[in-house]
């Protein structure tokens, strides 16, 4: 697929999410958990498509939200131990290790309300048969990202 044949309005509809990098630091982890799916598919389809992102828009869009929606519920749940450790983090130069004591708030806080830990299984740790073509791979993380919506 080229350029010329997706309308600008089409690219125009998938926005960037404006937030800047140390909030996403800090929630690196736990969006890594919440969004894997959804990140897992969409490499799948640059991938399947020879690394083209243009291909792939409607996929990344599902990151982007995945993401949205993970930030609205960090902000619902954990706003002032999340705004202590991004703090902390822009003030340190994003070094992590000047931030324990935050980060463990935030990390407890983030636990109790949604039960989400710091833990994190790597892409590589799950098994993705090699065999598996694009649409069957959607209809799975179709069916486990409305498992995530619901929590």
């Amino acid at each position: 697929m080229s350029c010329e044949k997706i309308p600008w309005e089409e690219i125009d509809k998938y926005k960037d999410f404006n937030v800047t990098s140390v909030p996403l630091m800090a929630i690196a982890d736990h969006l890594g958990q919440v969004c894997k799916d959804a990140n897992d598919r969409y490499m799948l389809c640059r991938n399947d498509s020879g690394a083209d992102p243009r291909q792939c828009l409607r996929e990344g869009q599902l990151v982007t939200n995945c993401t949205k929606m993970f930030m609205d519920k960090v902000y619902k749940e954990c706003k002032m131990p999340f705004a202590r450790y991004t703090t902390c983090l822009d003030l340190n130069t994003r070094r992590h290790q000047f931030c324990r004591t935050t980060q463990i708030e935030f990390d407890k806080c983030l636990l109790e309300k949604t039960g989400i830990s710091r833990e994190f299984t790597w892409f590589q740790d799950k098994q993705v048969p090699y065999h598996q073509t694009w649409p069957e791979a959607f209809k799975e993380f179709k069916s486990d990202f409305i498992n995530v919506l619901k929590h």
